[in-house]
């Protein structure tokens, strides 16, 4: 009777570890939880996701965060209170095979834009898209000569519905693509926003 009595404690133990090994990472405020993106570890501070639920899967495939501007600092799921021209939103996902975020402006968008050039405070170009085209309204600022350090493809507000002026670019850092939503207004702080979200990005491979 007593092997038995230890036989099934013992398989309520390895019942009880296999449950707990199977259970997501508890979410804690401060600790970083380790998670991959497209392969890639990560380190992730709870409080840079959009959806905190998302870091319970051990392994995505995307990863939306928020920064507050100016300082970039953790907005996460506080980004819904928060105007969108203090905020910074970077999607992480798998790198492109077919094209790198820097060739996109002499690649993919070159031939759609329209012959004239204007200079934007910040040191950028301003390039807009040829009416009728896939980006109709829209914009390209870049940095000289063909924006492999920097670029924002930026649309005005009320182009998709209710949707507020906003900017696009990309980037890969650390073996992802990093896709940034941000507003126009942000534009004249592009070199700072660019080398923080090369920060952040960077800091949760470590």
């Amino acid at each position: 009777m007593k092997v038995i009595v230890s036989l099934f404690l013992a398989a309520l133990s390895l019942a009880a570890a296999l449950w707990l090994w199977r259970q997501p990472p508890a979410l804690d405020d401060e600790a970083p939880v380790l998670i991959s993106v497209a392969g890639i570890p990560l380190r992730v501070d709870p409080k840079l996701a959009r959806v905190r639920a998302d870091l319970a899967n051990r392994a995505l495939e995307e990863l939306d965060l928020a920064l507050a501007m100016p300082d970039l600092a953790p907005a996460g799921a506080k980004a819904n209170a928060m105007p969108m021209e203090k905020l910074i939103f970077l999607t992480l996902r798998r790198a492109d095979e077919k094209i790198e975020p820097r060739e996109k402006p002499a690649k993919l968008y070159a031939r759609f834009l329209e012959p004239s050039v204007e200079v934007h405070p910040a040191g950028l170009i301003l390039r807009r898209f040829e009416p009728g085209g896939p980006y109709d309204r829209e914009a390209l600022y870049m940095t000289p000569p063909e924006g492999r350090v920097f670029w924002a493809r930026c649309t005005p507000a009320g182009l998709a519905g209710a949707m507020p002026a906003t900017c696009l670019s990309e980037a890969r850092i650390a073996g992802l693509d990093i896709r940034l939503r941000f507003a126009p207004e942000s534009l004249g702080a592009w070199e700072a926003l660019t080398a923080g979200v090369v920060r952040v990005v960077e800091g949760m491979g470590r």
